[in-house]
């Protein structure tokens, strides 16, 4: 069966690259293994109300998913009250600077005092009058930040923030990757808290925003615009194998549920074949390595595994909760003892996103508990824990007769910590698949994890296809 272009992989690079693919009159196969595209971005129903179990927003830091946002004529929320850090070492919340990943573009502002104290806010000061040269050459995000500004900003800021967004510590996060215009605006402006107040004039709004209704309505309205241009989602069928021959020979087969919910699908029936001269491979990075590797001289390395990632998910009846104790909500830094708190987040989602206070009943409360971190045991969070951290970082005294509905998500080592040898062996993977005609490999593994890196890609690697 002749194809315009088939992609492999129906999460959001997949279904980008495929919606990228109809604006140039193409009429994309996408082949999904489950029963549903989005991947990371999915939802679920809490008491009746929608909701994202995966990412929940995207960064603003530029306008390339806003875009997409508007082509899609979606309307955009900005999320309401700040967001906090309950520094357990301390014993204490304090808000998140406005900045970068807690690096605060006002070193003088009173939240950064109060984080890091007087002492915190001399050494980082030191910043404004070193060479530039120092540490501009660090690769990983925590020489960087402790080399120009200090261990009180790394271990106070940084830390909590960079490591809750992305689920591993700063020293193993590749500096332009997890923040890519950070270099060039520190060298613009000599230091890295003037490099950091550049980007926040440049982009003064909210950092992160959402799609009406939650992140999983964009993945809904890419199917419906890519069907509806003539394109085919191919939910529950799995690629099996590939060649190129005069372009390439994609064999499919349809999938049935593995051995329990988080096992890959399992192929199983009659297999199709399609022939096109255009192939994009969206799949997890281990999926993606395996295929790629049984077919291509490509390198192969082992992939970093993210920590398993477990969300207690609670609706709550109490109008202690109404005004937002703590805006939308905390990340916890990571504890140097035995912790009082053991979630790593925080999120009061209905607080936070104010289409869903609109939907629920006065008084009633969504609220996403978080646990695990790279190291620690696999998390088996349950109500009751989590309703004894919420107490302690919101200072509540709610109890399991507030609790009207609960739901424990899990995403196992679904995000690949972006270290800096982890983007050099993509970059030899890229050069070597590049090689080939008519195949690019995009992703969260690829691009850089996030909405803002992977949207930017899976569009360019379609309109390179295009260029060839």
């Amino acid at each position: 069966m002749k194809a315009d272009i088939v992609i492999v992989g129906g999460g959001l690079a997949g279904m980008t690259a495929a919606y990228e693919a109809t604006k140039h009159g193409l009429r994309p196969v996408v082949v999904e293994t489950r029963g549903r595209p989005g991947g990371l971005i999915a939802s679920a129903k809490l008491g009746g109300v929608p909701f994202d179990i995966g990412a929940e927003s995207w960064a603003t830091r530029n306008p390339v998913v806003g875009d997409l946002v508007e082509e899609l004529h979606m309307e955009v929320t900005e999320p309401t009250g700040r967001s906090w850090i309950w520094n357990e070492n301390l014993g204490k919340a304090y808000p998140i600077p406005n900045g970068t990943l807690g690096l605060p573009a006002d070193i003088d502002a009173p939240e950064v005092k109060e984080a890091i104290g007087d002492e915190g806010v001399a050494r980082a000061k030191q910043d404004l009058h070193m060479d530039p040269s120092i540490g501009a050459d660090a690769k990983d995000l925590a020489t960087l930040v402790e080399t120009r500004v200090g261990k009180a900003v790394l271990d106070h800021l940084v830390r909590p923030v960079a490591g809750g967004i992305h689920t591993s510590d700063p020293s193993v996060l590749a500096v332009d990757t997890v923040t890519p215009e950070l270099r060039a605006a520190m060298k613009e402006a000599g230091s890295l808290l003037g490099g950091v107040t550049l980007l926040a004039k440049r982009n003064p709004g909210p950092k992160v925003a959402q799609t009406r209704g939650g992140m999983f309505r964009l993945i809904e309205a890419l199917e419906i615009e890519v069907v509806a241009r003539g394109g085919t989602v191919l939910t529950r069928h799995a690629i099996v194998d590939f060649h190129q021959d005069d372009g390439w020979k994609i064999d499919v087969q349809p999938t049935v549920r593995g051995a329990d919910p988080a096992a890959d699908p399992v192929p199983e029936g009659p297999v199709k074949s399609f022939e096109t001269d255009r192939f994009v491979v969206a799949l997890p990075g281990p999926n993606a390595m395996r295929m790629l590797s049984s077919r291509l001289d490509v390198p192969a390395w082992e992939l970093p595994l993210g920590a398993p990632i477990a969300h207690q998910v609670l609706m709550i009846d109490s109008h202690d909760l109404d005004d937002g104790p703590r805006g939308s909500g905390l990340l916890v830094s990571k504890p140097l003892g035995q912790p009082r708190v053991k979630a790593k987040a925080l999120s009061h989602l209905s607080y936070k996103w104010g289409w869903m206070s609109e939907v629920l009943p006065p008084g009633r409360h969504i609220l996403r508990v978080s646990y695990g971190r790279p190291g620690e045991p696999y998390p088996e969070p349950t109500v009751s824990t989590a309703l004894e951290d919420v107490n302690t970082l919101l200072g509540t005294e709610l109890s399991e007769e507030n609790v009207v509905a609960d739901m424990l998500v899990r995403w196992d080592g679904q995000l690949a910590p972006q270290t800096p040898q982890h983007r050099a062996n993509v970059a030899k993977l890229v050069e070597a698949v590049d090689k080939y005609d008519g195949i690019k490999v995009t992703g969260a593994w690829i691009a850089g994890s996030g909405f803002a890196a992977v949207v930017p890609h899976a569009r360019q690697v379609v309109r390179d296809l295009e260029r060839r």
